[in-house]
């Protein structure tokens, strides 16, 4: 075998620019010539393609797969279209985005005009100036008693009108309670009064598909909506304005203000994140943390009572258990046999926190480091699976209820674990929202796709 050979000619040393540029090798009489002239090149290098000739690629592969729009066929074709299209300048695609800049300011515009509230009441205010959200003098309750003891509910008193199309969110005012939140497929939002003639006080319009949940934060004051059409908003209870819109690329399935802190909230979208919000921030529209490690759609968020973790569950079968703002799981709750849970909640004395499974159990797990699921607290009896069926507590914590999708209201003993009662509701369809007052001893708030809004007590 020859040895390489690196010898050049005098013309070479002569013309130093081309010696650096070209280089002989001879290895066994085969000649090999390495280049730095791309030009001379069997591979040019390929040009970036604007925009204008990206779309022009597309829509010539017809199917073909991605390859087919490098082919030397498809570039003939592309000189050909430029031919008689011509070519895009900068100039254009700036253009374009303010275009559509101005295009999303006038939808903007265009939603918030859209935006509206309207009172139904006599009054917004009494006699010495107090808004509907302070609790009525003249009902004979009081509205901030710590404990009292609960009791089974035993009929249907009362049906509100609710929704047209379905009721898709119901919660109470916190603390209080003499007022109730419900959100439909109607693409509304209504707050009725519990007390008094047991209407709708007020209304807010300003989503243009259904809703999907709602949450009041710790005071009532304003509450948050979410929406299929992509949009949070965030409304004043009393006046009906919006404050703040949030727009994402996937829809947010739930959401929770932090406790403890009026500012600060979390979204669960479908894209698998879990966006933190804190409005006093002025950046990224108040955004400070994202949690990403789900592998599916978040389906439920659960807050602990003192706001230090969150409970996160997803369509990927786990739950997850995350320190505040901090984007790496403490504990992830997973098993083989483990179905999605849609729904959770923590019990009122915050020993433990309840999961809605789709296997059509209630699963108990402890709040304290481990976390692990207690072996005999279970609830069964009752029919959940296929829907996001909710859960809730009694306020001593001695009963807990969950709707059916055969069209029931379930109540369990929380010592026991025994299935205490069914009770029917009209129409038989799926209840998929229960809340049970915060300040009543046995009244309790059930809906579902029949629209309409029962009152047990």
């Amino acid at each position: 075998m020859s040895l390489v050979d690196y010898s050049s000619s005098s013309e070479d040393e002569e013309h130093a620019g081309v010696a650096k540029k070209d280089k002989k090798f001879s290895i066994e009489d085969t000649k090999f010539s390495v280049s730095n002239d791309h030009t001379n090149g069997l591979d040019p290098k390929r040009r970036k393609l604007t925009k204008s000739e990206i779309r022009v690629h597309r829509q010539s592969r017809k199917g073909k797969g991605p390859w087919a729009a490098w082919s030397s066929s498809s570039s003939s074709d592309l000189s050909s279209e430029e031919a008689e299209i011509g070519t895009r300048t900068k100039f254009d695609e700036f253009k374009a985005e303010d275009d559509n800049s101005d295009d999303n300011n006038e939808i903007n515009i265009l939603e918030k005009n859209k935006e509206e509230s309207t009172f139904y009441g006599e009054n917004e205010v009494d006699y010495q100036g107090r808004g509907y959200l302070h609790p009525p003098i003249e009902v004979d309750l009081d509205f901030y008693k710590q404990d009292f003891k609960c009791y089974l509910p035993k009929r249907r008193i009362y049906s509100f009108a609710g929704h047209a199309r379905g009721t898709s969110a119901l919660q109470f005012l916190p603390k209080t309670g003499h007022l109730f939140l419900s959100g439909g497929n109607d693409n509304t939002l209504r707050v009725w009064d519990l007390y008094h003639d047991k209407t709708c006080l007020r209304d807010y319009k300003g989503h243009n598909k259904p809703i999907k949940t709602v949450n009041f934060n710790e005071d009532g004051t304003s509450f948050l909506s979410a929406s299929f059409d992509q949009h949070v908003k965030l409304w004043d209870t009393e006046t009906g304005q919006v404050r703040s819109r949030y727009k994402f690329n996937s829809t947010p399935n739930d959401l929770q203000y932090r406790p403890g802190h009026l500012n600060e909230f979390v979204i669960g979208l479908s894209n698998s994140k879990i966006n933190h919000y804190d409005d006093r921030v002025a950046a990224k529209q108040g955004l400070v943390q994202v949690y990403d490690h789900h592998l599916s759609s978040i389906l439920n968020l659960e807050f602990f009572p003192d706001g230090s973790k969150l409970i996160s569950s997803s369509e990927d079968k786990t739950v997850r258990i995350w320190e505040n703002q901090v984007n790496i799981p403490i504990k992830q709750i997973s098993d083989t046999t483990q179905h999605s849970m849609p729904f959770l909640r923590v019990h009122p004395e915050h020993h433990y926190f309840c999961a809605q499974s789709m296997d059509n159990v209630i699963y108990s797990f402890g709040m304290k480091p481990k976390y692990k699921r207690h072996p005999n607290k279970f609830f069964s009896g009752h029919r959940s699976a296929g829907y996001g069926i909710h859960v809730d507590f009694s306020p001593d914590g001695h009963y807990i209820i969950s709707g059916d999708s055969g069209g029931k209201l379930v109540v369990w003993d929380w010592t026991t674990t025994k299935l205490l009662k069914n009770l029917d509701v009209p129409g038989r369809q799926p209840v998929t929202q229960v809340a049970w007052h915060p300040q009543e001893t046995s009244k309790i708030l059930c809906s579902g796709t029949m629209g309409k809004i029962h009152l047990f007590d």
